[in-house]
């Protein structure tokens, strides 16, 4: 069944407008008719099934017929603060982060990024919050994470209660349990903010920054990963921690 993301709080009856991006893929593209089912989810993460009960230029009429109770939400909210990378490979790491759970996905440049989309980013946002958007869908999450640009400096200050670095140098100086003891001491609800380096990797300087920040360097293994690789490793091994080996 597909899962529509609204944008006000759901009442017994939904009104969804014609001018909406979720009316053209329910009617238009679905080709919906009165009785068609599909879930919807509000800004409360409130999930319901709903039946089409009428369908007009102006827009279509869904009545609530049942309320679902889902814990698809990782127990941690993580944020990701990564650098662009070439060519289409932020939109793969956008949709492949949404997939895998990411709560605010933080775009900022640091010394060593390459990628420089000027005037284009208000246009690259607008098209990860769209890649976002199915993928939440496809995914059947309850959430559609953020995506925000930030410069350096207030993507460093971001709200966190742990925060870690990726560090290909943890990794190579042998370091491997940081990552597994900052989740494992994590409660639910609360806030871990990851750093992963551009394509140039982060320099020394940068590291003892993020220290002061209260970024840990955390190693992801022996193997060099690329710079949009790496977010998806941290994010799979924290689902494995909280979800699969863990009671939270």
């Amino acid at each position: 069944m597909h899962r529509y993301f609204l944008d006000e709080p759901i009442e017994s009856t939904i009104q969804i407008n014609s001018e909406k991006a979720v009316y053209h893929h329910l009617v238009r593209v679905r080709r919906a008719k009165v009785g068609t089912t599909a879930e919807f989810v509000d800004p409360r993460q409130r999930l319901v099934i709903g039946k089409v009960t009428g369908i007009e230029g102006s827009g279509a009429t869904v009545e609530v017929t049942e309320e679902l109770k889902q814990s698809v939400e990782l127990p941690v909210q993580v944020t990701v603060i990564v650098s662009p990378v070439k060519n289409d490979r932020t939109d793969w790491f956008v949709q492949k982060a949404t997939e895998l759970g990411v709560d605010r996905i933080v775009l900022t440049k640091m010394a060593r990024t390459v990628v420089d989309w000027g005037k284009q980013q208000e246009k690259k946002r607008t098209r990860f919050e769209k890649i976002a958007l199915n993928a939440a869908e496809q995914a059947h999450r309850l959430k559609v994470p953020e995506i925000v640009f930030e410069n350096y400096q207030e993507a460093v200050l971001e709200a966190k209660d742990q925060g870690l670095v990726a560090w290909e140098e943890s990794a190579k100086k042998g370091e491997q349990a940081q990552l597994v003891k900052t989740a494992m001491a994590m409660a639910k609800g609360e806030r871990l903010a990851i750093l992963f380096g551009p394509e140039g990797g982060l320099s020394e300087e940068e590291i003892s920054h993020l220290a002061d920040q209260g970024f840990l360097p955390a190693g992801l293994g022996p193997r060099i990963l690329r710079a949009e690789t790496a977010p998806l490793y941290a994010l799979s091994a924290l689902s494995t921690i909280w979800e699969l080996q863990a009671k939270r």
